[in-house]
């Protein structure tokens, strides 16, 4: 009787000290540089904290990644606004719950940079000519966003379709092309070979990527609790990384978000707290991206901002 009492005393101090696990949450996660938030929130147990069991699922590209998601095997994943929409138009319905890079003033995210074998120095000097991007994606939407803010035609420069990045960034180093628009760390590393960044995203105000869980999750009895412990966990992974940036540079380079050639030129990624981790993109920004993808006929209607943006 002794021995029942003190297992089911013991039994009830652990329930009250030890979180309590449901299914876990399946991420779709990217090798891009704001992903760490998410890493040190899984590896430093701030999901477990939360009662939260998030299981990391690393894609190499974010067209198998959206496979996944629309065939059911993932709960959410990191990605983009773009991605977000053309999954919810194509039936995987999903809503973002946080925003992992923005751009800002302090910090580059995305530049555009020319070839070393290029003796171009302004944006002037490449009137005409060609620029490697990624079609229909992040990067070609945030071309337009740059040249608009410069105040020159979205057809300045000759977008060239080059989908694979190593490619990419071969032609580039190799004067085959003469500019590229590319994401951070890729930007540093370019630059450490001889590459000159003319122009960066640090005037525009935009989200850059983001993490959306599918609506079965957030239509759950518990999904509103489930985002509010999520986001707690990024908040302080976010916490953590910004107190002490240059701690997390190695796990970088191990998990493969940062290329070792880049990593002594490359100023480490900060969260600003206001955007980021769980700001979330405002209605004037879903509708930016909206209807520059209804413009290139990617997006087919104007998506519901509800149905896009979980608060």
């Amino acid at each position: 009787m002794i021995r029942r009492l003190f297992a089911l005393l013991s039994l009830l101090v652990l329930g009250t000290v030890l979180p309590a696990f449901g299914a876990p949450l399946k991420l779709g996660v990217l090798p891009a540089a704001d992903t760490i938030v998410l890493h040190v929130a899984a590896d430093e147990g701030l999901f477990a904290e939360q009662g939260l069991e998030v299981e990391l699922i690393p894609f190499q590209s974010a067209l198998e990644l959206g496979a996944a998601m629309r065939a059911g095997a993932l709960d959410g994943h990191f990605g983009d606004i773009i991605n977000v929409l053309m999954q919810n138009e194509s039936g995987s319905p999903q809503a973002i719950v946080a925003t992992t890079s923005h751009s800002s003033p302090e910090g580059r995210c995305f530049g555009l940079v020319v070839s070393p074998k290029s003796e171009a120095q302004t944006l002037a000097d490449l009137k005409g000519k060609d620029i490697a991007v990624s079609s229909a994606t992040i990067i070609d939407f945030l071309l337009t966003e740059l040249l608009q803010k410069e105040e020159v035609a979205p057809d300045f420069l000759n977008r060239q379709d080059i989908r694979q990045i190593p490619v990419r960034l071969q032609m580039l180093l190799s004067g085959q092309i003469e500019s590229a628009l590319l994401p951070e760390p890729l930007v540093s590393l370019v630059e450490a070979k001889g590459a000159r960044t003319i122009l960066d995203d640090r005037k525009l105000n935009t989200p850059l990527a983001v993490i959306a869980l599918k609506r079965t999750v957030l239509d759950a009895p518990d999904g509103a609790d489930t985002v509010a412990k999520f986001r707690k966990a990024l908040t302080e992974a976010a916490a953590r990384i910004n107190g002490k940036p240059d701690t997390y540079r190695p796990v970088m380079e191990a998990k493969g978000l940062l290329p070792k050639g880049a990593s002594a030129q490359y100023a480490m990624v900060r969260f600003d707290m206001k955007h980021t981790p769980t700001g979330l993109p405002s209605e004037a920004d879903i509708k930016a991206f909206a209807d520059w993808m209804k413009a290139n006929r990617i997006l087919k209607k104007d998506p519901a901002y509800a149905d896009v943006v979980f608060r």
